[in-house]
């Protein structure tokens, strides 16, 4: 990761949550509240959270008593969760390490990618990072794949498009469009510090596919899809028309005759 990028990674998952952190835990406070609740959680399951950034949902499932571990690449946010983990005393792992280089076949058996954390390369990288998760996970295990629903781009588009939001001292401006012929989320970002310096982002890019494609994805890498729902809250939404979220859950078959079954 390069220093620019990396400068950014640490100002989205450390200082922009530390601005909102009342918003921010109760948001994850939620987002755990389904998982136990969609997952049937059990404290004897290993849980993997792949591009965790600031590490909230697997401190979160250390507090409620599970055995969790993140996986996140900039080495900054990493040594900000690894300090959280110490003051708290948590049972929480973080491991610094790019997500598409997972080397555990079956070491777990739930494995989250929230929040549009998958997207971000070629189809073909997209398609070997399934298979990288489904070689991860345990026989019967089980994959959370969290992600924006492009039907509905132009509604998530609204409050998402452009605007100035306060992170730290400084502020960001967000300009994002979507780009239809690529099925690409494409932002760009500006931060404007108090003292009138200026930083610039690279760019970001998010391949936004459909339920239909994801689910063909999923069967291809060898995993099964159970149930989609329409965000990740209690009570469980529907994924409908009116969604701007897919949360996909899918199984790891325990045989290739579970697989048919």
């Amino acid at each position: 990761m390069d220093e620019q990028r990396a400068w950014w990674e640490s100002l989205f998952q450390i200082h922009e949550y530390a601005t909102y952190a009342d918003s921010a835990q109760a948001i994850t406070n939620a987002e755990v509240d389904f998982l136990e609740a969609v997952l049937m959680l059990d404290a004897d399951q290993s849980i993997l959270d792949l591009a965790c950034g600031n590490g909230r949902h697997i401190l979160e499932l250390a507090r409620r008593g599970y055995r969790a571990e993140g996986i996140e690449l900039a080495p900054a946010v990493v040594e900000h969760v690894q300090a959280q983990i110490d003051a708290e005393d948590s049972t929480a792992r973080i491991i610094q390490q790019d997500m598409r280089h997972l080397d555990a076949p079956g070491a777990y058996d739930v494995i989250l990618v929230m929040n549009s954390s998958l997207g971000f390369w070629s189809d073909a990288d997209h398609q070997q990072m399934l298979q990288s998760i489904a070689t991860a996970l345990s026989p019967g295990g089980r994959l959370v794949l969290q992600c924006i629903n492009p039907y509905q781009i132009a509604t998530y588009m609204r409050t998402f498009q452009r605007g100035w939001h306060r992170v730290g001292p400084g502020y960001v401006l967000r300009d994002s469009t979507f780009n239809p012929h690529l099925g690409r989320l494409e932002t760009s970002y500006r931060y404007i510090e108090p003292d009138g310096g200026e930083a610039e982002h690279p760019g970001e890019h998010i391949r936004l596919y459909t339920y239909p494609e994801w689910s063909a994805m999923l069967q291809r890498a060898g995993l099964q899809p159970l149930a989609v729902f329409g965000d990740a809250v209690l009570p469980v939404v529907p994924f409908d028309f009116s969604s701007q979220w897919q949360v996909l859950i899918a199984r790891k078959p325990h045989s290739a005759s579970d697989a048919s079954s």
